[in-house]
């Protein structure tokens, strides 16, 4: 036995011992917080923003960036509120989850409120996606391992570093909760609340249709087939619901209207361009590793229409996202393709190889520094 692998074996054996026990989920949440945190020692950039959140809320007793946004339009939902270019705040005229909860529910103190409802919702999506890989992975180690890949990315962490707030959380996790539950209305609820949150969930949502039409196929290791169920009947009517309701009444009757300017978007999509390699790098880290094996066994097993849906759903929302300067955290919209894509290497690989992807994964994933501003480009985080 090599020097590497007794090292490895010896490391896998106290990771085993330590999730032995009854509480080993809680174990498991409370490392990946720590893991998460630790994870910005090679970019504490976005950390700074935090001593904005203080000064703001706390020093001068105001809301917090676009916690202003959802304030002011929580006191007038219809009203076309207009603010400075490029600041984030004037393409939010339909992202109206949050304002709505605010107003139904009376809040004042929005930073705080929104900000620590988010960090609860948080830990509860973190023992959520442990149950959820327990579907697809038997083995704890391997659980471990993908929660710790999973919270050292954006979309992982975006419960705690997204303090402006974005609403980039609540929409991947509403993303996340529609392949959690089987239930077809609540898979409309989850998707319209992510829709009206953030249209970016609209094109990730392409995934969550994908998910319910290939993974029971694969579960019952069935060929290829066009098969409607009330899954994807549920993802269908959300797109549907969504746009009528914001065309037909919103903007035809009510007068509503994106503020952003004409040709805004070509505008960052040439800024964007460039250095597309980096902005789709820094969307999945690791992940990438494992997506693009799941294309490789999709190829070999000659299964072309699989492999193109799901490649025609991620680029849409890759490509979608250099349109804005924002590309990781738009890119991240396509959370659901590593569960997508865990399936089909967990059909392929043995427990231990998919044990190892995962380790490797997770390393990758804490060294690749996080993604933040960066001149000349554009924002890759916020």
């Amino acid at each position: 036995m090599s020097f590497l692998e007794n090292l490895y074996q010896r490391f896998e054996a106290k990771i085993a011992s330590f999730l032995s026990g009854p509480k080993w989920k809680s174990r498991v949440v409370i490392v990946a917080v720590g893991v998460m945190l630790l994870s910005f020692f090679n970019n504490i950039s976005p950390l700074r923003h935090f001593g904005d959140f203080y000064t703001a809320v706390i020093k001068e007793k105001r809301e917090y960036f676009l916690y202003q946004t959802i304030k002011d339009r929580a006191a007038s939902i219809t009203y076309n509120w207009t603010y400075p270019e490029f600041t984030g705040m004037n393409n939010r005229t339909f992202r109206l989850t949050m304002p709505a909860f605010v107003k139904a529910l009376h809040i004042q103190h929005v930073s705080i409120v929104l900000y620590g409802l988010q960090l609860i919702l948080g830990l509860v999506f973190l023992y959520m996606l442990i149950n959820f890989l327990e579907r697809t992975i038997n083995d704890r180690n391997s659980i471990f391992y993908a929660v710790l890949g999973i919270v050292s990315t954006y979309m992982g962490a975006a419960f705690f570093i997204d303090n402006a707030t974005y609403g980039d959380f609540f929409c991947y996790f509403a993303l996340f909760l529609a392949i959690y539950y089987r239930n077809p209305v609540l898979i409309f609820i989850f998707l319209s609340l992510a829709f009206w949150g953030d249209e970016r969930a609209g094109v990730g949502s392409g995934m969550v249709f994908l998910w319910w039409w290939f993974v029971p196929q694969w579960k019952e290791n069935k060929p290829f087939k066009i098969q409607i169920n009330l899954q994807m009947l549920a993802v269908v009517a959300a797109w549907a619901a969504y746009g009528a309701v914001r065309k037909f009444y919103l903007v035809d009757k009510l007068g509503m209207h994106d503020t952003t300017k004409p040709g805004e978007f070509a505008e960052m999509f040439g800024g964007s361009w460039p250095v597309w390699g980096f902005k789709f790098l820094w969307v999945f880290e690791g992940w990438w590793l494992l997506i693009l094996l799941a294309f490789v066994f999709l190829s070999v097993a000659k299964d072309w229409l699989r492999l193109l849906a799901i490649l025609g759903a991620l680029l849409a929302m890759l490509v979608g996202s250099l349109t804005t300067f924002d590309s990781t955290r738009s890119g991240s919209y396509g959370v659901i393709t590593i569960f997508l894509t865990l399936v089909i290497a967990q059909k392929y690989l043995t427990e231990k190889e998919l044990k190892v992807l995962l380790f490797l994964i997770a390393i990758i994933c804490f060294l690749h520094p996080m993604a933040t501003r960066t001149n000349g480009t554009g924002f890759f985080l916020m």
